[in-house]
């Protein structure tokens, strides 16, 4: 949720990933007006659109190029070129993560047709299918009792990585919503950090 606050955390955490990003320069002679000029282009990229871009810092700065012609901090992060890369990443992202989707529903999928209960394919290995796969193979067999069982799981997995609601919709029925659209706590800021592991479950 957005507040007073919040450009002054997005600068601030702008600046500390592009340190990490670039930790030869000498960020001290660097004009502080820097990340607050980021952080605004990155706030209003995503007021321009909420439902599709993440107001991401540190994926912001991991967006942009890391060539070494970039000598001027200002022409990375805070012109228009910077925003347009941040929305690239962002489509690769999504793209990647909906193949990954694809990939595990055609394997769920193909074991139904070959006659294995869904319960049995839903119980798999963790490796072969996600939280959010169970959750939408369970949806597209019309098992909504099943896909209750991983709406938690599956919002964890959201929790990881925002851009799975625009990868996932596209597989799931009119009929159902995002696991993560009711959520009590949708529209918390996300943690940046790599996934956790996601709790196991049972089906018995």
């Amino acid at each position: 949720m957005l507040s007073l606050h919040t450009l002054p955390e997005l600068a601030d955490r702008i600046e500390q990933a592009y340190a990490r990003r670039r930790p030869g320069r000498h960020l001290s002679v660097v004009d502080p007006g820097l990340w607050t000029a980021a952080a605004a282009a990155l706030l209003q990229t995503h007021c321009d659109d909420p439902e599709r871009v993440p107001l991401d810092p540190e994926l912001y700065v991991a967006a942009q190029s890391r060539s070494t012609s970039f000598n001027d901090p200002w022409t990375e992060l805070a012109s228009g070129d910077s925003a347009r890369r941040y929305l690239r990443r962002i489509r690769r992202i999504i793209r990647g993560l909906r193949d990954e989707l694809r990939t595990e529903i055609r394997w769920a999928e193909s074991r139904l047709r070959r006659g294995d209960s869904i319960r049995t394919v839903l119980r798999s290995d963790g490796r072969r299918i996600s939280p959010l796969g169970r959750f939408i193979v369970a949806c597209r067999a019309n098992r909504p009792e099943l896909a209750d069982r991983f709406a938690s799981s599956a919002r964890a997995q959201h929790r990881s990585c925002p851009l799975y609601r625009q990868a996932g919709l596209r597989f799931l029925p009119d009929s159902v919503s995002y696991p993560f659209d009711n959520d009590p706590t949708a529209g918390v800021e996300v943690d940046s950090s790599p996934p956790h592991k996601v709790p196991d479950f049972s089906l018995n």
